[in-house]
């Protein structure tokens, strides 16, 4: 089996529906770390960026598993810009940096993938009942 068979195979759209709940399991973990390192310095608010890109993460995880066709913009835009952070991390020597560009590496391949892209086209509108 040759590389473009196997990547033609690849159900795309079920790992990118994957990460994305890892993803949003990983900031929640975040967000709950904030929220207690808050609690023992008194200021709360600092969960605010955190709860923020956790809902963020898992609204669009919840919108491509129901095959919104702007949860694909919405994934390739966010991951274009972690991508962009990440390189930045990673040049200014930050533990970060690796893992937010392999995630966010592996996350634009699976979305080029061709059944991704078939997303961004709208399904048809289904005919109203009218009586």
């Amino acid at each position: 089996m040759d590389v473009c068979t196997r990547w033609r195979r690849l159900d795309a759209e079920h790992w990118v529906h994957v990460l994305g709940m890892v993803l949003t399991t990983v900031l929640t973990l975040w967000t709950v770390a904030a929220v207690l390192a808050g609690l023992a310095v008194g200021l709360v608010v600092a969960a605010v960026v955190p709860a923020a890109i956790a809902s963020l993460v898992g609204g669009l995880t919840s919108a491509w598993r129901r095959e919104r066709s702007w949860a694909w913009w919405g994934w390739t835009v966010l991951a274009v810009v972690v991508l962009l952070c990440a390189l930045l991390a990673v040049l200014d020597m930050r533990a970060i940096g690796l893992p937010a560009l392999v995630v966010s590496g592996v996350l634009l391949l699976l979305l080029v993938h061709p059944d991704s892209r078939a997303r961004i086209e709208s399904p048809s509108p289904s005919p109203s009942f009218r009586p």
